[in-house]
């Protein structure tokens, strides 16, 4: 475990409005290939029936990662019946020569209102609370969102091969400041025992990234894949399947196809795992598996527990 958790998390959650309807914490710890050690905390924070605060904290770091990549975020949201409206922004401070902070927003919309609390949806940004059950014998959610990320360079790429734009060469006598836009649109349903869900996502850029000689994004995080990778992308497609088999227990499969700019192949990315409700407490554990053509396979293991109260 990262001994650098959160510290704000913890405080955002002990300073809650006595008027706050629930508050829920979590933690999730990832560990796999090229000594990869990944830690995310978050708590959220139900201000009232439809308004709600979720700090965020995440770090990771291999053994060539020259250093550690912290990312600190706040998401806002509000949901009342059909809609759900939120808005994050976040920083990831400087290391090794790379810096990033972002900005965005979402809209998610119920075709069968739910009328429950926060973290209900199925798909997008709104889907990531600890239960997503919808309502009724069916339920379908659709929606959209943008995201700015602004990168931050202070060193050129070592090179022009796939594995040399991962590292960093010579120091840039101003940083390269680029612009990255991306667009989402995104789609759940639930029938009986499964509820199925997909997102695809197109990134622009303002600037041109073949001809700049930068290096690739150090710190990517992909859409239904809970490790960090690298590069800047293209184009990305996430499904995911969900089985509500047992009582209390519900396995998953998730499945992302990205396409990366500068040349770089495409990658393929499974997660497989499954989360345990009990009551306040949820637990899960899944195993992810990372292929891109022109580098090593990795494979990744990660557990993770929440709190709801």
């Amino acid at each position: 475990m990262q001994k650098s958790l959160p510290v704000f998390v913890i405080l955002a959650s002990l300073a809650v409005p006595a008027a706050a309807m629930g508050v829920s914490l979590g933690v999730d710890q990832v560990l796999g290939s090229d000594n990869y050690r990944g830690t995310k905390a978050k708590a959220s924070l139900d201000l009232t029936d439809a308004i709600y605060l979720e700090p965020s904290f995440s770090t990771y770091r291999t053994d060539s990662s020259s250093g550690s990549f912290n990312t600190f975020a706040l998401r806002g949201g509000y949901e009342t019946g059909p809609v759900a409206l939120g808005a994050q922004a976040g920083v990831q401070p400087k290391t090794n020569g790379y810096k990033k902070s972002f900005v965005g927003a979402d809209l998610t919309f119920s075709l069968t209102p739910g009328g429950g609390s926060h973290g209900r949806k199925m798909a997008g940004r709104s889907s990531e609370g600890s239960e997503t059950f919808g309502s009724g014998l069916a339920a379908v959610d659709v929606g959209g969102s943008v995201l700015f990320t602004r990168h931050s360079d202070d060193l050129a790429a070592a090179g022009t091969t796939d594995a040399s734009r991962r590292r960093a060469g010579a120091a840039r006598a101003t940083a390269f400041n680029m612009g990255q836009t991306d667009v989402s649109a995104f789609a759940g349903a639930k029938f009986l025992i499964l509820e199925a869900s997909a997102e695809v996502v197109k990134s622009v850029y303002d600037k041109d990234l073949a001809g700049s000689g930068a290096r690739e994004a150090p710190a990517l995080s992909l859409s239904g894949f809970g490790a960090v990778v690298q590069g800047f992308p293209d184009t990305s497609f996430n499904a995911k399947l969900k089985i509500k088999t047992l009582p209390m227990v519900r396995p998953y499969v998730s499945y992302t196809h990205t396409k990366f700019k500068m040349g770089a192949e495409p990658s393929n990315a499974v997660e497989l795992g499954g989360t345990v409700g009990l009551q306040m407490l949820n637990v899960k554990a899944a195993y992810q598996r990372y292929t891109q053509k022109g580098f090593s396979d990795q494979n990744y293991f990660s557990v993770g527990a929440g709190l709801n109260f």
